[in-house]
């Protein structure tokens, strides 16, 4: 028999408000992640990860080019095969198209190994693998300025790579759980942060090597964080299913928590533009909720069969997920 308290979250479920994505690009397989670039060089590059291989592509706006017919233009530069299920994805700051020669470089991760993909979009193209990890790796983050590579894993470690030193591994810090995400922050240099399943996150200074702030969400399992891009003192999580904000000037305490995944949430993204915007995806069906936290409703709701990763574009407030055999854009006023 179903519990009182499944009807009554069956029942608003069913009322809110559904919104259709504002662009659809459709393609021949099934989307795992997606991933746009957060550099405003290479802003309008986006990265999708089918179970075979790992294509780059470019999306532009007619926002941003009044020349164009289309509202939205889709086209695919580059393709890397991959022979195992990719996990998380990072693009490098060094991607460029235009520099000459051009580059494109992207990170991977999978079961057990960090993979490093670069071209030059011409006549050479290289894969690296990261060998350390010994288990999935949950969260891949280049540092803005490029020198850096974070990674962590259920293997109960983040780790390091130097990217000017052949990827070697410089540091490693052991957690007490499985780590989940991995954020650097380009208005916060030498800091990093990193969230754990068990409900932990911490903030690191790199070059000491040690941990200089730390907060708890009480609620488990933790299942992903971030670090607003728009206000270095915002940090948010998923946890049990509820969104936890915190303002890392004021204490440890969250400043907002809510449920907005009654049965867990998997996926979370700030805005570029906005500290206040928070994107989030999680069950029951699959829910795309954008969030403003000083609103008490999702200023954005959509539901899918197949969810594949979570990012928004860096200069035009759209926030997009693979969806099945597509990647969906849908528009939110970020101002």
């Amino acid at each position: 028999m179903m519990s009182m308290s499944s009807i009554i979250m069956d029942k608003t479920h069913s009322t809110v408000r559904i919104d259709n994505p504002t662009h659809v690009i459709n393609l021949s397989k099934q989307v795992l992640k997606v991933e746009m670039s957060p550099f405003e060089w290479s802003h309008n590059l986006i990265c999708i990860a089918y179970t075979d291989e790992i294509i780059v592509g470019v999306v532009k706006f007619q926002e941003e080019d009044e020349e164009m017919e289309e509202e939205i233009e889709f086209e695919i530069l580059k393709s890397f095969e991959v022979d195992r299920r990719v996990h998380c994805l990072s693009w490098s700051p060094e991607t460029s198209l235009s520099i000459i020669p051009k580059s494109v470089v992207l990170a991977c991760g999978t079961a057990d190994h960090v993979y490093i993909f670069s071209s030059n979009m011409a006549d050479k193209t290289t894969d690296q693998i990261l060998k350390g990890h010994n288990s999935y790796v949950n969260s891949l983050a280049f540092e803005p300025s490029g020198e850096l590579l974070a990674s962590t894993s259920d293997d109960l470690t983040c780790r390091l790579w130097a990217v000017k030193e052949g990827y070697s591994c410089v540091s490693m810090f052991v957690l007490k759980s499985p780590g989940v995400s991995v954020c650097w922050h380009r208005g916060d240099p030498g800091k990093l942060l990193v969230a754990e399943k068990n409900g932990t996150v911490r903030l690191y200074n790199v070059e000491r090597q040690q941990a200089i702030l730390s907060f708890d969400s009480q609620l488990v399992p933790l299942t992903t964080a971030d670090w607003s891009p728009a206000n270095c003192y915002r940090v948010a999580a998923l946890a049990g299913g509820q969104l936890v904000v915190w303002d890392i000037t004021r204490s440890s305490r969250p400043v907002d928590i809510r449920v907005v995944h009654p049965n867990g949430g998997t996926t979370l993204r700030y805005s570029h533009q906005s500290e206040h915007h928070i994107a989030t995806v999680g069950r029951p069906d699959n829910t795309l909720k954008v969030t403003h936290v000083n609103m008490k409703h999702p200023v954005c709701n959509a539901t899918m069969t197949l969810a594949g990763g979570l990012s928004w574009t860096f200069r035009l407030p759209y926030v997009c997920v693979g969806r099945d055999r597509s990647v969906c854009f849908w528009k939110v006023a970020t101002k």
